[in-house]
């Protein structure tokens, strides 16, 4: 990679994909959107306990397949859908590295167009945030993303309630609530590497962990350490505590 704007995740590529010098194939955009897949893994492994490995799952903009590819390592099936006809061919080139591209229905189109006409048990979402500048404000909203994040959590709401929310750690806690509806429960995971505060995931529907009272908003830290080997990063240690 010669990009300098790229240079810090190629350096860290295969925290993105542990098989990434089997060739795993990214675009620019890709660079900047791919899940760290132990990240992914993790998000696919809390719904696989509430759902099941016979439930559907739709990648809303599955990107360069980093979420779709983990998903399919757990269930039967997963649609996969993203604008970008290059990006969908380069996430069914990266699912065959990882043995997994029979899991996978590959739609191109706009998410927002085809919600109705899909049928699933649970949807993920991981929208673009508008690029690294998104770090350059105090508070994230999501009315700022294209397309705007409260229509898309309204269409993903109308195949299934079960909905987790992959979005920058500054977002606007208030927002999230109000998806969720009075009354509902929901829960908000940080997400660290190496001490470092990511991402957050928010769980909906039947996603939250058990125990939870109804109406309420839990925050929960899914901590990870990394190290760097001279073969690579590897995931050494996983560690989840309450806050």
């Amino acid at each position: 990679m010669t990009d300098s704007s790229t240079a810090k995740y190629w350096y860290q590529r295969y925290h993105y994909f542990s098989k990434f010098d089997e060739g795993i194939q990214l675009d620019r955009e890709g660079w900047f959107s791919v899940s760290p897949e132990a990240l992914a893994a993790h998000t696919a492994d809390r719904m696989l306990k509430k759902l099941g490995p016979d439930a559907v799952i739709v990648d809303a903009m599955s990107g360069c397949g980093g979420n779709t590819i983990q998903f399919a390592v757990r269930f039967h099936k997963v649609i996969a859908i993203d604008t970008s006809l290059e990006r969908l061919n380069m996430a069914r080139h990266n699912a065959k590295i990882y043995g997994v591209e029979d899991r996978i229905q590959y739609i191109h189109g706009d998410f927002m167009k085809l919600a109705e006409t899909l049928v699933a048990d649970a949807v993920f979402l991981s929208p673009p945030w508008g690029g690294p500048g998104y770090l350059s404000v105090d508070q994230f909203w999501l009315d700022s993303m294209v397309p705007d994040g409260v229509d898309l959590f309204r269409a993903s709401a109308k195949i299934s309630p079960n909905i987790a929310y992959y979005l920058p750690r500054n977002v606007e806690v208030g927002q999230l609530a109000a998806l969720a509806g009075k009354g509902a429960t929901l829960e908000v995971e940080e997400m660290y590497i190496n001490s470092k505060f990511k991402v957050i995931t928010v769980y909906y529907g039947s996603l939250p962990q058990s125990g939870m009272d109804l109406g309420t908003v839990q925050r929960l830290s899914f901590k990870l350490l990394l190290l760097t080997l001279r073969s690579g990063n590897i995931p050494c240690t996983t560690k989840r505590m309450n806050q």
